[in-house]
């Protein structure tokens, strides 16, 4: 892994934390013309406007000249390295300093005790939200992980599904099924989110997406949303059939 202290990172004073695409070309190996094309491409493609997460920019060159390159927030730089297989640890690295430099920026000298009390709670709460997106980053980014196998092939045009329409071929409540996946080592539970453990992450069971909610204290926080492929609907179903639970139809 990277060293968090050497990440390219920069604070930009109109943007914010930021990072060039010339350091993201240096880290994968790449020229940085072929990764100026990739973003060119995703910024084309996007049903959404993503120019805010991933800033046309110009640099000064050695020999004088001034050309092309992006500067990737945080949500464009994840939204870039998806489309990027391997390099797990240079994405994992960056986010980390990118949450890592967020904090810190976001930390101020309190002026009293009352105000210190305050903000080590509230450094607390960010610290567990910051470990909250970490795990539910790695989880995405195992999931966007390309996958060549045969029984992919057939299931990637398949429909995803909720842990509730699943629970139903069972007879069971979503939550009595979260929690039989819980007891089966499938998935735990962190500040009231379901996460896979790391060791299916990659498998292709699932599909996640987040959005930040905006609470009525002027607060936010990141939930995601998880289905089920397919191919995670028939390893759900092997391994209730391994523990002698069956769906309505075979009982």
């Amino acid at each position: 892994m990277n060293n968090l202290a050497s990440i390219e990172i920069e604070n930009n004073s109109e943007i914010g934390l930021v990072v060039s695409s010339r350091t993201v070309a240096k880290e994968l190996g790449r020229q940085h013309k072929h990764v100026l094309e990739g973003i060119d491409e995703m910024i084309k493609n996007s049903t959404a406007d993503i120019s805010a997460l991933l800033i046309s920019n110009q640099y000064k060159a050695s020999n004088g000249k001034r050309n092309r390159e992006y500067l990737l927030t945080k949500d464009g730089f994840t939204l870039y390295m998806f489309n990027i297989q391997g390099h797990n640890d240079f994405k994992l690295d960056y986010i980390n300093k990118f949450n890592e430099m967020e904090n810190q920026i976001q930390n101020r000298l309190p002026g009293s005790y009352k105000e210190a009390v305050a903000q080590l709670l509230e450094t607390l709460e960010n610290n567990e939200q910051l470990q909250l997106e970490n795990n539910m980053n790695k989880q995405k980014i195992a999931e966007y992980e390309p996958k060549a196998s045969y029984l992919d092939s057939i299931l990637q045009n398949k429909s995803l599904v909720t842990v509730g329409q699943i629970a139903k071929d069972y007879g069971m409540s979503a939550q009595a099924l979260n929690k039989l996946l819980h007891d089966l080592k499938v998935q735990y539970k962190q500040s009231g989110q379901w996460l896979l453990y790391s060791n299916i992450h990659g498998e292709g069971y699932t599909h996640s997406s987040t959005k930040e909610i905006e609470h009525k204290d002027g607060s936010s926080s990141v939930r995601m949303n998880t289905k089920w492929t397919q191919k995670g609907r028939l390893f759900i179903y092997e391994l209730l059939k391994e523990n002698d639970v069956l769906p309505i139809i075979e009982q």
